[in-house]
């Protein structure tokens, strides 16, 4: 879904060494990040929890920074693994382009490389030929943003279908003659959550979507500290 150059996971591929996912740009840059309802309660406190246009319907997604050089994170999230999303827990094994089947998804990697390395990584595979602990935990990630994933999408469609998602642009000034203009992205109207709208998602979906609701709901405030970050980050750029 995220990367650069994905090959299948055989041959030579699977002599490859993999490193922490912060030794890879995608991770490190990528402000905006597919992710699984289940995932919803470990970023609402640090990241905006929205939808976006995507092929399949409104996705799930978190807002991590409203840059895409890298910067921008709030303080003390730009290298937390708790805040990492799984699909960059799994990261460099990745699902292939467009709209993910209910199960039996391939798993690839990409073969990008990883730019800031800090160790000398591990390998995918043993020298018995099994996989390492450390790809089974990357593939086991994918593992359950995938069995998560058709439940996630259904709800998107569900507020969608019901005009319960609207337009949530985010255009700031930055300073230093940076702006920045994050499109896409839509949010469930506040008023929403004072009336019986949300009721016939609630009754089709369970605890599940209220849960993932109050956390959207509540996650939206965190756009005032993405602000604060991207212009400390342009400030800070701008020093000599």
């Amino acid at each position: 879904m995220i990367f650069e150059t994905a090959e299948a996971l055989r041959g030579e591929r699977m002599a490859s060494r993999i490193y922490s996912p912060f030794a890879y740009p995608l991770p490190r840059r990528t402000p905006v990040v597919p992710i699984a309802a289940a995932e919803a309660e470990r970023f609402a406190a640090s990241f905006p929890v929205v939808w976006q246009r995507g092929e399949d319907g409104p996705r799930l997604c978190v807002l991590r920074s409203l840059l895409d050089d890298g910067t921008g994170f709030p303080p003390g999230t730009e290298r937390s693994l708790a805040l990492l999303p799984l699909l960059f827990q799994a990261y460099p094994f990745v699902f292939p382009a467009g709209p993910l089947k209910a199960a039996g998804n391939t798993r690839l990697i990409d073969v990008a490389g990883a730019d800031l390395p800090t160790d000398a990584g591990a390998p995918i595979t043993t020298a018995d030929g099994r996989l390492s602990h450390g790809a089974e935990l990357r593939l086991r990630a994918l593992d359950l943003f995938e069995r998560d994933h058709e439940r996630t999408l259904a709800i998107g469609r569900a507020l969608g279908e019901l005009g319960l998602l609207e337009p949530w642009p985010l255009r700031f000034d930055l300073g230093f003659g940076r702006s920045c203009d994050v499109g896409g992205l839509a949010v469930v109207p506040a008023g929403a959550f004072d009336t019986p709208r949300l009721a016939p998602v609630v009754a089709r979906f369970g605890i599940a979507a209220a849960r993932l609701l109050g956390h959207h709901r509540l996650s939206l405030f965190r756009a005032a500290a993405l602000l604060s970050a991207a212009r400390a980050a342009v400030t800070a750029g701008a020093r000599p």
